[in-house]
């Protein structure tokens, strides 16, 4: 009897674009035209995914990419909003503030 390899799902990071298993980033979701942290990974709508680092944070804030995977320009609260929740969500307190 054959076995199949169980691989790990791999998801490629909006900033740095590096493809990680799914589990190593952190997942967020568009609820309408709103992005949201996804804590538990399971909510429902178009998901993209982010580095836990904070060097990936800020790269994504600089090139835009919140926009780019959005379709649509957020302003600056949205984004601060939308990284307030990174540090409210996982440990590490991620506090990236925009430059």
């Amino acid at each position: 009897m054959r076995r199949h390899k169980t691989t790990k799902p791999m998801r490629r990071c909006i900033a740095c674009r590096e493809s990680k298993p799914q589990e190593e980033l952190i997942r967020f979701v568009l609820k309408g035209q709103d992005p949201v942290v996804d804590t538990d990974g399971r909510a429902e709508g178009r998901g993209f995914y982010l580095c836990r680092s904070e060097e990936c944070i800020r790269n994504a804030v600089k090139r835009k990419a919140f926009n780019r995977v959005c379709k649509r320009n957020l302003d600056e609260k949205e984004i601060s909003s939308l990284i307030g929740q990174l540090s409210g969500s996982y440990q590490g307190g991620m506090d990236v503030k925009e430059s």
